[in-house]
């Protein structure tokens, strides 16, 4: 190989074609002298040299002349041949390799005709993504061995998982969880297809070593929370961003929650909907508020006689663990309102140092994320001290505001070109690399960036799991055929 140009960060090698198979996101080493260029691969083309269609259209013109022959005394043809095959490597400059140090600032070009260009180590590239930490978390193969990145990288850092079905993005985030959870972390997870609960069984059936650190709540069952508990607050955000309700009603709920508190001593949804019966107003604003209650209370969450308390639950994971609430078996309105709940209380419970930081895991994410449930806590989330990990398939759904405080992206395969732009812009990696690299990528292998990785983008083949991951897709044809009729 030898360099044939670089403009800005876009370096172009050419190569023959007997050179070693390269894939996209491999990791070339470009040395000379004792300073070395690191440059990733995300593309291979043919070389486009001068008079190229000219000869491959006089070539195919020859091929139906029959018994044709041309004298080639000097075997220039093999020759010429040759040079009609050579590739034109595509890659992106990473940084300057000086004493072991990975540099961006420094503005230096190797040799064209004496430089050594091969590729990079496993090892290498290991050492230069890894960030500070000793928890290590296998996460699978990269350039041919195992890559681990640091428990520690995800700690006080948001990140976020995305791309197309079936691409192996909650199979990644149930690793994720898996690691942290064996290193003592906390983690509430959002679990909307219900997959999580198989984390506490291996394959072969048996209990796997978190099965004493999972507990799985499903909202209506075994999760139920009180009215009063709940708070104002968090009651008047979800009449107003779940049912759409206007302002004057919500002036007139808040009259109708200090008149229940007044005349009963506490507040429950039963004391809410018979003094809203009783209550002088407008009957139309009457009848929206019973409806919207009448359809709170047929949830059956709110239950205000033997409530559970987030706080107690939490506090079940004491040496770590993972709270999985499911809602599989929730309503969309309903799963919203859990959401609302769940973040309303969190923040509370954070912001009194009620409990010790926690990670949180959104599975299907653009379900039910909205600006209005996750601004304060992305926004002011290192403070509170809770770390979102967002699952998509949607990138588009989730605000830009979260994209722009991302610390760590897990890319897997997008082929939809408008998918591929809004990731392009909202990654912390150049366009170009997104796009060559996340529209070719194969299932279980994802584009990480971020600070997970020290900002070098890494391609990954995901490991499997030993435990039940349930995130299978359900096929009607999974016998073989016995005959036709």
């Amino acid at each position: 190989m030898k360099i044939l140009s670089k403009s800005n960060d876009t370096v172009k090698l050419l190569a023959s074609p007997d050179e070693e198979l390269l894939e996209r996101g491999d990791y070339l080493v470009i040395e000379d002298n004792s300073k070395k260029l690191l440059i990733q691969v995300i593309d291979i083309e043919y070389a486009d040299l001068p008079g190229m269609l000219e000869d491959t259209l006089r070539e195919l013109s020859t091929e139906d002349v029959k018994n044709f022959s041309s004298i080639d005394p000097y075997s220039i043809g093999s020759l010429i041949a040759k040079l009609r095959e050579a590739r034109l490597i595509i890659g992106k400059f990473r940084g300057v390799l000086v004493d072991g140090d990975l540099r961006n600032d420094i503005l230096w070009l190797p040799s064209r005709f004496y430089s050594r260009i091969g590729k990079a180590s496993s090892s290498l590239i290991n050492e230069l993504s890894r960030s500070s930490g000793r928890r290590a978390i296998l996460l699978g193969e990269c350039m041919g061995d195992w890559f681990t990145v640091n428990a520690e990288s995800l700690d006080g850092k948001l990140t976020i998982i995305t791309g197309k079905k079936e691409m192996g993005k909650s199979h990644l985030a149930k690793l994720l969880v898996i690691g942290l959870v064996e290193y003592g972390a906390r983690i509430l997870v959002f679990d909307v297809n219900g997959e999580y609960g198989g984390l506490s069984k291996k394959i072969d059936g048996s209990e796997s070593e978190l099965s004493d650190r999972l507990k799985v709540m499903i909202p209506g069952r075994n999760f139920k929370t009180a009215i009063e508990d709940t708070g104002l607050k968090t009651m008047l955000d979800i009449l107003r961003y779940v049912y759409d309700t206007p302002p004057a009603s919500l002036r007139e709920f808040s009259r109708i929650w200090y008149i229940t508190e007044r005349i009963y001593g506490r507040v429950t949804l039963k004391g809410l909907i018979e003094a809203l019966t009783k209550t002088q107003m407008n009957e139309s604003i009457r009848e929206a508020l019973l409806s919207r209650l009448l359809s709170i209370e047929d949830l059956e969450f709110f239950n205000d006689e033997n409530p559970q308390s987030l706080e107690n639950l939490l506090g079940e994971l004491e040496y770590g663990g993972a709270l999985i609430v499911d809602l599989s078996k929730s309503l969309p309105h309903g799963r919203r309102i859990v959401v609302e709940y769940v973040l309303s209380k969190l923040s509370t419970i954070l912001k009194n140092n009620q409990y010790p930081p926690l990670f949180l895991l959104a599975e299907e994410a653009h379900l039910y994320l909205r600006d209005t449930y996750w601004d304060d806590l992305v926004t002011r989330m290192r403070h509170i001290g809770v770390f979102p990990i967002f699952v998509t398939n949607q990138p588009d759904m989730i605000p830009d505001s979260v994209y722009r405080q991302a610390d760590n992206i897990f890319l897997f395969n997008f082929t939809n070109d408008s998918d591929l732009d809004y990731l392009a812009k909202a990654s912390r990696v150049d366009a170009e690399t997104v796009k060559r690299i996340v529209k070719a990528l194969p299932p279980k292998r994802c584009l990480i960036v971020g600070r997970i990785v020290n900002d070098i983008p890494v391609v990954v083949k995901v490991r499997e799991l030993h435990v039940k991951t349930m995130g299978e897709t359900k096929l009607f044809f999974t016998q073989p055929q016995r005959g036709g009729l």
